[in-house]
C-alpha cells in the first residue's frame, strides 16, 4: 500500500520489482495495489535512446547480478567484485 507523511516529500511504494529483459533493458514495476496500473518504467544502456541512463543502469543491474539474475549485454567492469 503506497504510504506518506505530512512534511515529507516522499512516498513509499511496496514492492518494487526489477527484471531485465532479453534485449538488457531493464524494467521497474510495483505489485502495490494503490499505484500497480500506474508504475512500469524502464531503462537501458543505448546511448541512441532517450531511456539511456548510465549510471543508474549499472546500479540496477549490480543489483540483479548479486541475487543471481542475468542481465543480457552487461558486464561488471574489470576490478569490480560487487555481484
Amino acid at each position: 500500500m503506497a504510504q506518506t507523511r505530512e512534511g515529507i516529500r516522499s512516498v513509499k511504494i511496496d514492492s518494487l520489482n526489477l527484471w531485465a529483459a532479453d534485449d538488457g533493458t531493464i524494467h521497474l514495476t510495483t505489485d502495490d495495489p494503490d499505484v500497480k496500473d500506474g508504475f512500469h518504467t524502464y531503462i537501458n544502456n543505448n546511448p541512441r535512446s532517450k531511456r539511456y541512463h548510465p549510471s543508474a543502469y549499472a546500479q540496477f543491474a549490480r543489483i540483479l547480478l548479486r541475487y543471481g539474475k542475468t542481465v543480457p549485454g552487461y558486464e561488471l567492469p574489470a576490478g569490480d567484485a560487487d555481484a
